[in-house]
């Protein structure tokens, strides 16, 4: 029997949970669609302790304060935006490489071997008097669809190992949902069985696998220095699961000024970091940067020493229910949205919501001026939202939008010297 699911989706990096139904978002609502919750509620948490996520948070603080610099000098935006200076670009550069875009493929009779290709990049970590040129590197999957004769390119990416770990936590839980794409949702399962090593189980693939989110090029990582290493391979066949955790756990990354880090240090740094950029390139973000700071600091005292998602996929399911209650309890959920855009937020008592609406326009905002969509970037989300929503917001009409106060693209604007600039 089909079962009636709920599909959602999580967008990386700004801190909002999105469930495709067109019902208002209840606690009855989000009970019913709780695997779809469950599988982005994890997407969320990424965001908050994998360093590789919070680097493309301090990504975006970067594209925007790039977009202000332009807008200000200039007097006007011309889109699509291409006023990228060296280090932004480097930035695009680096995520889209290493994040994949490989679609999805429901059913693969087989995978051929992953080939490489790099660019020389001078990489980013909040440095700026430090530049060092390393290689981003991009992966290609040859992959057979069931039924076909001839291989389609897959792009494999960090996106493929983040998608895993959500899928295996949520399926061991709701083991009754229906099937996922194989990829990007098995991929890991697939690149295990490629490189002959289908008996390792599910708990060790999954702790490899977030090991990886600590480094920027998850994907090399995997498969460069981990599975293609012989000496790993027979470390992971003949140790058990707690010698691996730990082998891993406490393995050390390298900073970029040459440094050993532990892991949880690396998230700390970053996290401390996105939070002092927030201060220092805007204004009005004082509420997030609180967040970011406890955030933090729930990490350090609750979630530190730990692979956490290898943990939450080893709890029964009381467990991981009691867990991710206390996990919200403690830091909330700014935004949870229907299809329709209509928002709501999670114990949210300590959490100013209306800074968190501006983190949202921020981020629909950067792939606006990268477009040359007419529709004003957050139509839906403010005609779900109360606010005043007309024809000219189609056409995104800027004399229009400098008259309505209650348009909450209007403050955004507003907030950052954008309201007199030119969007052409």
């Amino acid at each position: 029997m089909k079962l009636d699911y709920t599909m959602g989706f999580y967008n990386i990096s700004f801190f909002n949970i999105n469930i495709e139904t067109e019902e208002e978002l209840t606690k009855d609502v989000l009970k019913k669609n709780e695997a779809t919750f469950i599988h982005e509620f994890i997407h969320y948490l990424q965001d908050l302790v994998l360093p590789y996520n919070i680097r493309y948070s301090l990504s975006n603080v970067r594209w925007f304060f790039n977009i202000l610099e332009s807008a200000h000098k200039m007097g006007s935006i011309n889109r699509p935006f291409s006023e990228w200076n060296n280090e932004s670009s480097t930035l695009w550069t680096q995520f889209f490489r290493s994040f994949g875009a490989g679609g999805k493929i429901d059913s693969v009779s087989k995978i051929g071997d992953a080939t490489s290709k790099f660019v020389i990049t001078s990489g980013y970590d909040g440095n700026l008097h430090i530049q060092r040129e390393h290689r981003v590197y991009e992966y290609l999957l040859p992959v057979f669809e069931v039924g076909k004769s001839t291989s389609i390119s897959y792009n494999l990416g960090a996106r493929d190992i983040l998608e895993y770990i959500a899928y295996k936590i949520e399926l061991k839980n709701f083991p009754n949902r229906p099937p996922a794409p194989q990829l990007p949702y098995e991929s890991i399962d697939l690149i295990f069985d490629k490189y002959g090593l289908s008996y390792i189980s599910d708990d060790i693939r999954l702790c490899i696998a977030e090991r990886c989110l600590y480094n920027d090029v998850p994907i090399h990582l995997l498969l460069s220095t981990l599975l293609g290493n012989d000496e790993f391979k027979k470390f992971i066949t003949d140790s058990s699961y707690e010698e691996i955790y730990n082998y891993l756990l406490f393995s050390m990354t390298i900073t970029r000024d040459g440094q050993s880090e532990i892991l949880i240090a690396k998230t700390q740094r970053r996290l401390i970091q996105f939070a002092s950029e927030l201060q220092l390139q805007y204004s009005g973000f004082d509420e997030i940067k609180k967040w970011i700071l406890k955030v933090n600091s729930f990490i350090e005292h609750k979630l530190s020493g730990r692979f956490i998602f290898s943990d939450i996929y080893k709890m029964d399911s009381d467990e991981m229910f009691r867990f991710i209650k206390e996990i919200i309890c403690c830091i909330g959920i700014p935004l949870v949205m229907n299809s329709r855009k209509k928002y709501i937020s999670i114990n949210s008592n300590d959490i100013e919501v209306s800074q968190f609406i501006q983190f949202y326009i921020l981020q629909n905002f950067i792939y606006f001026i990268k477009s040359d969509q007419l529709k004003c970037p957050i139509y839906n989300f403010c005609k779900a939202n109360g606010g005043i929503c007309n024809e000219n917001c189609i056409i995104n009409k800027h004399m229009t939008i400098k008259g309505n106060k209650n348009c909450y693209y209007r403050r955004f604007l507003e907030q950052y010297g954008l309201l007199d600039i030119k969007i052409n």
